[in-house]
């Protein structure tokens, strides 16, 4: 607001007050809504140019056979910047233009940071213009960010998210957002406000949890100062590592693909029999297909091999919950506890369990742990259900 508009509504509110403040706030809220709408088409411009370079990606053996799916983007007029672990071992792939029909022949890689977790891409025939990279030692937590990508394979999504924690540990650093990364968006764009890409997107499954990390853009930047002509995509024997049929394994579960998601485990175990999170999430999608005794097996072998691993003692206590054996269920949720003692998912189906045993007092005491740490979480869904919970014991 500048200084003359400031003059007339003051002198306004002098001469008639009440006037004046009907006035005052009709104007404060036509400029509200000229800021709404500048913002909103701000957005939109922005949607429009960064989906114009981010691509889904598809990769394949030499037999046809899916490998790795996700997201990237353009960094260069024939570069695509992406996660190592969506090309790694592939033969074949292509890459499509956020919703749009133009596709194009992945022809090699020009550069890995296989610690980062980094590809880059060579392709030819884009024409747009490809995202600016900016400095993501500038980032800070609480900042709004945009994340695009292709969810669950759905083409061309762009939505807000908020930085909510820095990490640096063992050389690498990384962002923690609010959502979750959802499979298909592993590998796209996170940008700031300017639209310059701050980071990339990356699932990361550690202790049964998909942590919603971007790896920063500086990375990115580091990697493009070493890429060189481009290398075929592997022909010969594929050298997959467990942790990449994890990833594939994880994404294929999450589009309901249980067959070839167990595939995927298989592979991860046959590499690296102690594998814990390997068993763990096979055994996930064993449950999800009714097959308890399995299940049950293969958390059995998750806890064995991390005696400590509250995702795997709670699983398995829901199905021995769901088969009627809340004894042993309760001993299950007390393991997952002990490892995480904010596991408020825990404490919900506890008390659950005590509430089928009639203990309406520990069930109470149980969903009251629950709803405290939905809030202090700020998880509203599981507040809204624990809240249901206490009512039948009140």
């Amino acid at each position: 607001m500048d200084i003359i508009t400031e003059q007339m509504m003051s002198d306004t509110v002098m001469r008639n007050p009440r006037k004046g403040l009907l006035r005052f706030t009709a104007l404060g809220l036509i400029l509200f809504l000229i800021t709404a709408a500048v913002s909103a088409q701000n957005d939109e411009q922005l949607t429009e140019k960064v989906l114009a370079a981010t691509v889904y990606l598809e990769m394949a053996d030499k037999n046809d056979n899916i490998l790795g799916f996700g997201s990237g983007f353009f960094v260069g007029q024939s570069q695509i910047a992406t996660n190592f672990h969506i090309v790694e071992g592939a033969a074949k792939g292509t890459a499509i233009l956020a919703g749009s029909p133009t596709k194009y022949a992945v022809e090699g890689i020009s550069a890995t940071d296989e610690e980062n977790d980094l590809a880059i891409l060579k392709v030819t025939g884009f024409e747009g213009d490809p995202l600016s990279l900016g400095d993501s030692d500038t980032v800070r937590t609480d900042g709004t960010v945009y994340v695009a990508g292709n969810p669950k394979g759905l083409k061309g999504k762009f939505s807000k998210d908020t930085i909510n924690n820095l990490h640096e540990g063992n050389a690498k650093k990384r962002f923690q957002m609010t959502a979750l990364i959802s499979p298909g968006n592993s590998g796209g764009p996170i940008l700031n406000r300017n639209g310059e890409v701050i980071g990339i997107s990356l699932i990361t499954l550690e202790d049964g949890q998909n942590l919603n990390f971007a790896i920063p853009s500086n990375a990115i930047k580091e990697l493009l100062t070493q890429s060189g002509e481009a290398k075929p995509l592997w022909q010969g024997k594929q050298s997959i590592s467990a942790e990449t049929y994890l990833r594939w394994g994880y994404a294929k579960y999450r589009l309901d693909q249980y067959q070839p998601a167990i595939d995927d485990y298989d592979a991860a175990i046959n590499l690296k029999p102690d594998f814990a999170a390997a068993y763990y999430f096979r055994g996930t999608v064993k449950r999800s297909l009714g097959q308890y005794k399995e299940a049950i097996e293969d958390y059995d072998t998750a806890i064995d091999l991390k005696n400590d691993f509250a995702f795997a003692y709670y699983f398995r206590g829901t199905i021995r919950g769901d088969l009627g054996e809340h004894f042993i269920a309760i001993q299950d949720y007390n393991k997952a506890i002990d490892a995480k003692p904010d596991y408020a998912f825990a404490y919900l189906r506890r008390g659950v369990a005590n509430y089928l045993l009639d203990r309406n007092w520990a069930a109470k005491k149980d969903w009251e742990t629950a709803l405290e740490l939905a809030e202090q979480a700020g998880n509203k869904r599981l507040k809204a259900q624990t809240e249901k919970f206490l009512k039948r014991v009140e």
